[in-house]
């Protein structure tokens, strides 16, 4: 099923769920960063993500990766950059029993695969809250570009590799998320936005990270949704992974717990 699910990648390599303006990753770096190939019974349909291993067995995203109406995927892979073990298949999928893809209230989801992941797992924040306006670290799979042909976004341009970049990510009282939290009051999340780089589509699900004192990555978001404007950039909303821990490791059983950690600015590195 894996080898299906591959071939299907190879042959239909486009994303329907968001890097802009990035650069790739390098190989030894965030390898813990994944990419979702799903599979549905039309076979030249298929949907990609990204993701990130929380633990030898688990993988977080976002749920509206996992969640498609009305062809629901059959299977799924979770595809690594680790050459000796570039891919696994999912055994089940959990959703939380909140999200509804209208409103994109707790898009959050984990996916369960029985061969274990021998890839150190992402450090997941505990304690994070956006105080200020501060650069956060952001990886995903999705389109690289966009244009506006007759007043509509178009995007293009699938990453070959794992791209990153870095966007600003603001406090719920300021003025631009402000807007945004008074449009979505029941999301539980984290408001983001560059004037020229950020996510997009395919890049859904994937990680927003901040740095520790300790020099170490913790994921604090979950790429979930937002838009390219024509003379704003790109902003969006992205699901608050500390505000779900509970959760998290509850759908574990136990098995990933969330970290406290003590914040330090981000200095982009491009």
């Amino acid at each position: 099923m894996l080898a299906i699910i591959l071939l299907a990648f190879l042959a239909v390599s486009s994303a329907e769920d968001r890097i802009h303006n990035g650069k790739a990753v390098p190989p030894d770096d965030l390898l813990n960063v994944v990419r979702l190939v799903m599979a549905f019974k039309n076979p030249d349909r298929t949907s990609t993500c990204t993701g990130t291993i929380i633990s030898e067995h688990h993988v977080l995203t976002a749920a509206h990766c996992l969640h498609h109406e009305p062809d629901q995927p059959y299977a799924l892979g979770v595809l690594t950059r680790d050459k000796n073990q570039p891919g696994f298949l999912a055994d089940h999928w959990t959703i939380h029993s909140g999200y509804t893809y209208e409103n994109y209230e707790d898009d959050i989801g984990i996916i369960t695969v029985q061969q274990p992941m021998k890839i150190p797992p992402v450090n997941l924040a505990a304690n994070y809250t956006q105080v200020k306006k501060d650069w956060l670290r952001v990886a995903g799979y999705g389109k690289t570009k966009y244009e506006f042909i007759n007043g509509s976004v178009e995007y293009m341009d699938s990453a070959e590799n794992l791209m990153e970049t870095y966007v600003y990510g603001y406090n719920k009282e300021s003025e631009f998320c402000d807007k945004l939290t008074a449009q979505y009051p029941d999301v539980n999340g984290i408001c983001m936005h560059h004037p020229n780089k950020g996510t997009l589509p395919g890049d859904s699900g994937g990680p927003s990270f901040a740095l520790g004192k300790d020099g170490k990555y913790y994921q604090v978001a979950i790429t979930s949704f937002g838009d390219a404007e024509p003379n704003d950039g790109i902003w969006s909303l992205d699901t608050d992974v500390s505000y779900y821990c509970p959760w998290i490791e509850e759908t574990t059983g136990g098995k990933v717990k969330c970290q406290s950690f003590k914040p330090t600015p981000i200095e982009p590195t491009f």
